[in-house]
């Protein structure tokens, strides 16, 4: 029997091992969930939310354990977890306490002789596809409000987390769900290929661009919908004007989060050139004294990666600008070697240019590529100078320039002034090749479902 082996990238030790589910069992699980989907729907939101409730009650009391098994599994810093934790639970609050306002029926037209609503109806059965780099909150933003919705779940996590996926698939069956509403597939791409491949009404996939591609093809044969949230290359822009400590604390933020593997990572920094010293000077301060480090250790900063062959695209991509002329400022070396893990010193580069790896493609982990600008019509062209349009993050002191930048801008979010854009009732989503469709908030929840006009007399 094949299994996933879960090693621990703060050390490369073995965690635990998961069997990976087999073809017969995935079509097993389609099946039932095909038989579970009327029965589900006929629930309606109300009763839905009640039991799905009584469940994350059951996460919530195991709050430290799952976020040490992040740690242990993935690498990110147990504070880190344990805030994420608690800000992924705010999300399945926001989603419980808004679904009945927003998936209720809307009256769009009405006069003395009839009536005009809009229904908001379950899809079907959803294949959920999400990657590791937040192996709770993925999961919650994927499935949650599909099963509120009213869909049936075949949920499929990475391959890198079998461990937390497994801590997921306990608690989630623990519950009062009827058979066949949510069940897990463990595997590798193919098994997520099986999956797609089933009698399913939905394809929801976070993940790379490339996998995306050609799931959104499969979709266009099938004809089915899907939900696509894919890679990023967030650029930020600093300007002259700008509150320069906020900047250099809100970049340091959201390019070292979790190690630099965020989709929406601030990862390109575009700054104007009367400040780029002042800049460079705090930001390598703040990355010099990260502590790098085992990922369950509380004084930890920057984890590791989360798996040896991160390491080593990442590895490929600065040493890609290295042979091209870049400046390291600080970091650009592997600690595999030192720390024995899947580790990399923050690093920042300047002197770069348009053909390097590092300012074309996604980066996921701590290094933050810099270049500078003159005019504000320079700033935007090379922010937008990417094939992904999913977040993006300007700083200034000018309102007017502010508005004007962020409307300028071919991103899907934009943050101002260190703002944080990712809240639950804000649509999460992005343009170009960072996808199509949206997570969260009421548009999250109609993206989900079949939109049907029921026009009567009275």
């Amino acid at each position: 029997m094949l299994k996933l082996i879960s090693i621990n990238p703060s050390n490369y030790k073995k965690l635990g091992e998961v069997p990976v589910t087999r073809t017969k069992e995935i079509k097993d699980k389609v099946t039932k969930a095909h038989k579970a989907k009327e029965g589900w729907k006929n629930l309606g939101v109300a009763k839905r939310i009640e039991l799905l409730q009584e469940i994350f009650a059951e996460f919530k009391k195991n709050k430290e354990r799952f976020a040490m098994q992040e740690a242990q599994e993935m690498g990110m810093p147990i504070g880190e977890a344990l805030l994420d934790f608690d800000a992924t639970l705010d999300y399945a609050n926001w989603y419980f306490e808004n679904a009945e306002k927003y998936l209720a029926p809307e009256t769009t037209f009405e006069n003395t002789s009839e009536i005009h609503r809009v229904h908001y109806e379950p899809l079907g059965v959803a294949a959920v596809i999400v990657p590791w780099n937040f192996p709770f909150a993925n999961f919650v933003w994927a499935a949650l409000q599909n099963l509120i919705c009213g869909n049936a779940v075949v949920f499929k996590h990475s391959e890198e987390v079998p461990l937390c996926t497994q801590l997921i698939e306990k608690i989630m069956l623990g519950g009062r769900l009827p058979e066949g509403v949510f069940s897990v597939g463990y595997g590798a791409g193919d098994v997520g290929r099986q999956l797609v491949n089933q009698d399913i009404n939905l394809i929801a996939f976070t993940g790379s661009t490339k996998v995306g591609r050609q799931l959104y093809q499969l979709a266009g044969k099938k004809f089915i919908k899907a939900v696509m949230e894919l890679g990023g290359s967030a650029p930020g822009i600093i300007f002259a004007d700008a509150d320069l400590e906020l900047a250099t604390q809100s970049v340091c933020l959201y390019r070292l989060l979790n190690q630099g593997q965020c989709c929406d990572g601030l990862k390109r920094l575009i700054v104007h050139d009367s400040v780029l010293e002042e800049i460079i000077e705090k930001l390598s301060i703040i990355f010099r004294n990260k502590k790098v480090g085992d990922a369950t250790d509380k004084s930890t900063d920057t984890g590791p990666l989360v798996a040896k062959r991160q390491l080593e695209l990442l590895v490929s991509q600065v040493e890609d600008a290295k042979t091209k002329g870049v400046k390291i400022v600080t970091g650009g070396k592997s600690l595999e070697k030192k720390l024995g893990g899947v580790y990399y010193q923050p690093t920042i580069i300047t002197n770069v240019k348009k053909d390097m790896r590092i300012w074309k493609e996604e980066v996921f982990g701590p290094v933050l590529p810099i270049v500078s600008f003159k005019s504000d019509e320079e700033a935007v062209q090379l922010a937008n100078e990417t094939a992904y349009g999913l977040g993006s993050y300007v700083y200034t002191n000018d309102r007017r320039r502010a508005d004007k930048i962020a409307k300028s801008l071919q991103t899907g979010m934009v943050g101002i002034n260190g703002t944080n854009y990712i809240m639950p009732f804000n649509p999460f989503g992005g343009y170009k090749a960072s996808g199509f469709g949206r997570e969260h908030g009421k548009y999250g929840f109609q993206e989900l479902t079949q939109i049907k006009i029921i026009a009567k007399n009275k």
